[in-house]
């Protein structure tokens, strides 16, 4: 006989679940704060040397292991919505005990999904204990006033009370930090814990001035307006870095403005391909494509751009690569942006090398020493696991990385390219402490064919003028690795460029033509100023340019009869040289790889090369002119100061051209972004 009765657990998970009661929130608010501050307590107490952030925000796993039992039963339809105000409870933690005004807000703790609960599950209870507060938290406090303990009654057993531990107390330390505190935690610093409000800092020109972010840049003044008749020359080093854009950029998208070091012009503009003519062959590995329009910020200039293209060999003819990874393990490489993106940005580069490339593997400070010996590109699995072994950790006490990295370079020497790439977060504690000894350590071994290359991790701790000197000094490149999308672009869209040099210590010399050009100003590169002098002798070093790497350069120049310069009360002025139709003559020096002699090549700036709109000369032309306008206006420059921003973001729209790889549409979006931190003055 069939029993029609309903089943009685059915029955039950169809009825209504009761309404939470506010004491059980009270109580899972409570616990969350007591076990919240114990762990900061015990994290903080040790703390390892380096940038840290003096926080980790906890999972609810975390904090649910912080809990014990105690004579306490509690049914599972009441813990999780103790699981569900665990969030809460620790933004309500958050904004009243530590946080200052000053402080970016936290990323909310992300509340796991509940799997589906079977009726009979229903029935079952969990066990779990509200561990005391410390004796210690429980002092009285200005921030928050401790209640009385609450008493809490569980549904299942009335008879079962909670004791919920009082709030803890934010500290008040007896001398509030300086602003320079609360801005150094803005930026991924050391926490500032008890902090009054501070005003917010504004420079000379009303500007809301960049906050400190514990990084350190090159101090340099922005290049001067020259006079012609007195300064004809302008001699320069190549610069293929992008360090400074992808830094600038990740500043932006945080809401930040980088501080005015942190941009170098030259580096913005030269982040971007452009569509210069390839060069014809190895042996003339690039050629120089030269164009004069209007100034986009000034109606009584012009802009000359001067621009190459390095050669691209067909892969087939590529020389094997040997690599060395050196890795800083140190103890402030423990965030998600440094040494877990450091792992996955080499990973990517490794999918490119081929089976006649070879890798090595060195880390220093946390887990100093060689962790992988001379290694075939084609043992994949082996590499990716001796770069999986690698944890950040210790102090920065490293052994001696560098000298073991160029060793290992040594070993497996080839006729192609012999690189060491130094990635860190700013720790260049590699063995040689004396920073001047470590730039002639480096500069050494360049001249044995050892090539060095950076790339930058992370933010609080980013050591860029070490960077960018060892970059020079070693013949390579620097880049700022903020995301894995940036690790792509460097490592896969440009690995050419990135390891396989065509031309090395390039340099660019331009004479301008004193009967048409009265003054003339170079955009960035103040880093590369190279003497006169220095152009044709060989001994001095200079940039190199990568296979398919495109370079920049752009110069503001004034006719003459609209110079801002006075002319010389006693001064012959007006003696043209050459061709009298010449607007200047360009000059540029090279090394094939390998080579100890420069070439040469020549081209004169004639009236040919002259556009009267900005619009015919290119999209190219318009979208590196917004660029440079974008990072005058950034920096603060003195050009350039009246582009609206509005104006800076049309140019680049009308430059943006195909776009491949949505890097110049990027851009755009980032001008808008520039403009809510920094607006126009009215």
């Amino acid at each position: 006989m069939t029993d029609h009765r309903p089943d009685p657990f059915e029955t039950l998970g169809q009825s209504p679940v009761p309404p939470p009661r506010a004491s059980a929130k009270a109580a899972a608010l409570a616990a969350a704060r007591a076990a919240y501050a114990e762990a900061e307590t015990k994290k903080n107490a040790g703390s390892t040397q380096g940038s840290d952030r003096g926080c980790r925000h906890m999972s609810i796993k975390e904090i649910l292991k912080g809990l014990s039992i105690m004579d306490i039963r509690i049914p599972l339809g009441t813990t999780a919505v103790a699981l569900l105000l665990l969030p809460l409870g620790y933004q309500l933690y958050s904004t009243t005990a530590m946080t200052s005004l000053e402080t970016p807000p936290r990323p909310q703790i992300a509340t796991p999904a509940v799997e589906p609960v079977s009726p009979r599950a229903r029935e079952e209870v969990v066990d779990i204990t509200v561990q005391q507060a410390p004796a210690e938290v429980a002092a009285d406090s200005d921030a928050l006033a401790a209640p009385e303990p609450m008493l809490l009654e569980t549904e299942a057993a009335p008879e079962m009370r909670m004791v919920a531990p009082p709030p803890m107390p934010a500290p008040t330390p007896a001398i509030a930090p300086s602003l320079s505190a609360v801005q150094n935690e803005a930026y991924g610093g050391a926490p500032a814990t008890g902090l009054a409000k501070q005003s917010v800092v504004t420079d000379e020109m009303g500007r809301i001035a960049p906050l400190p972010s514990g990084d350190e840049f090159t101090s340099f003044d922005e290049q001067r307006l020259k006079v012609a008749a007195e300064e004809p020359v302008s001699t320069f080093s190549i610069d293929v870095d992008t360090a400074s854009y992808s830094y600038a950029r990740r500043m932006l998208e945080d809401g930040y403005v980088p501080e005015p070091d942190a941009v170098r012009i030259e580096e913005l503009i030269n982040y971007f391909p452009y569509d210069y003519p390839a060069a014809p062959s190895a042996e003339v590995p690039f050629q120089p494509t030269l164009k004069v329009f209007p100034t986009p910020w000034n109606d009584k200039t012009q802009i000359l751009s001067i621009g190459i293209r390095g050669f691209e060999p067909p892969a087939e003819a590529i020389a094997p690569s040997n690599l060395v990874f050196l890795v800083d393990t140190s103890g402030s490489m423990d965030e998600p942006d440094k040494l877990p993106l450091l792992k996955r940005s080499f990973a990517l580069l490794l999918d490119q090398l081929s089976e006649k490339d070879t890798v090595s593997i060195v880390a220093y400070a946390g887990s100093a020493g060689v962790v992988l010996e001379p290694t075939a590109a084609s043992e994949k699995a082996k590499i990716l696991s001796a770069l999986d072994e690698l944890g950040a950790g210790g102090s920065t006490a490293g052994a001696e990385g560098i000298e073991l990295a160029y060793r290992l370079a040594e070993e497996g020497k080839t006729n192609g390219t012999n690189r060491v790439i130094l990635a860190t977060d700013g720790d260049f504690n590699v063995g040689i402490d004396d920073p001047d000894a470590l730039k002639q350590f480096i500069a050494k071994k360049r001249q044995s064919g050892i090539s060095l290359s950076v790339l930058g991790f992370g933010r609080g701790n980013l050591d860029d003028a070490t960077m960018q000197a060892l970059a020079q000094n070693g013949n390579g490149n620097a880049s700022y690795i903020s995301n894995f999308a940036e690790a792509k672009k460097v490592l896969v869209e440009e690995v050419g460029g990135t390891l396989h040099t065509i031309a090395q210590d390039v340099k660019i010399q331009v004479e301008f033509n004193p009967a048409l050009v009265s003054e003339y100003r170079l955009i960035g590169y103040e880093t590369r100023h190279l003497e006169r002098e220095d152009f044709n002798n060989d001994a001095v070093d200079a940039g190199d340019i990568g296979a398919g790497h495109t370079v920049t350069a752009l110069y503001e120049i004034t006719p003459v009869g609209a110079g801002q310069v006075d002319p010389l009360r006693y001064g012959s002025g007006e003696t043209a040289t050459g061709g009298s139709d010449e607007i200047a003559f360009l000059k540029m020096r090279y090394k094939l790889p390998g080579e100890s002699v420069s070439q040469l090549i020549e081209q004169p700036v004639t009236p040919e090369v002259v556009y009267d709109d900005i619009n015919l000369a290119g999209s190219d032309a318009q979208f590196a002119t917004a660029v440079a306008a974008f990072g005058q206006k950034l920096k603060g420059s003195v050009y350039g100061a009246d582009m609206t921003w509005a104006e800076i973001e049309a140019l680049a729209k009308s430059g943006r051209g195909e776009d491949e790889g949505g890097y110049r549409a990027e851009f755009i979006r980032l001008v808008g972004d520039a403009a809510l931190l920094e607006p126009d003055a009215r």
